[in-house]
């Protein structure tokens, strides 16, 4: 410049960027880790974006009540009824729930007579409760037992 070797580079790039004269011209780059116009700015490449963290479709549970979760799908547990994702129960809870001629008896619909009578009883279920008597020509207590009649 002017017949005077000078150094061309100060004033020539951008804030950050890094300036390399070749054949007496100046070169302005960002340097590494950084990006932008290297004759205006340079700033630090933002880090890249982390990995997707693998999502579980069970985590929160998109199901209901008494049901299980596996890969977002949601079923029922064994010996419960219904729609996995509002809630499944089980086949009773109240002898109303079962028809008229069985009783709900651990969670299930069933018939409430084994059991309930005497010996020679007779055993009939009425609106889920089990009635017992004695047959025809029997007479006794039919919930210890019935014997003929004499």
């Amino acid at each position: 410049m002017r017949e005077k070797c000078r150094d061309p580079c100060p004033g020539s790039c951008g804030a950050g960027a890094q300036c390399n004269v070749i054949n007496h011209t100046p070169v302005c780059t960002c340097p590494d880790g950084y990006t932008g116009d290297p004759f205006t700015n340079c700033y630090p490449k933002p880090p890249p974006p982390p990995e997707p963290v693998q999502a579980d479709p069970c985590n929160p549970s998109p199901c209901g009540s008494n049901t299980q979760c596996k890969d977002g799908v949601c079923t029922c547990l064994a010996e419960y009824h219904g729609d996995p994702y509002s809630g499944c129960r089980p086949e009773c809870v109240m002898s109303s729930d079962c028809p008229r001629n069985k009783a709900c008896m651990r969670n299930k619909c069933g018939d409430p007579c084994p059991g309930t009578c005497g010996q020679d009883a007779l055993c009939q279920v009425a609106n889920h409760i089990p009635m017992c008597s004695c047959p025809d020509r029997y007479t006794g207590n039919p919930f210890v037992s019935c014997r003929p009649s004499t």
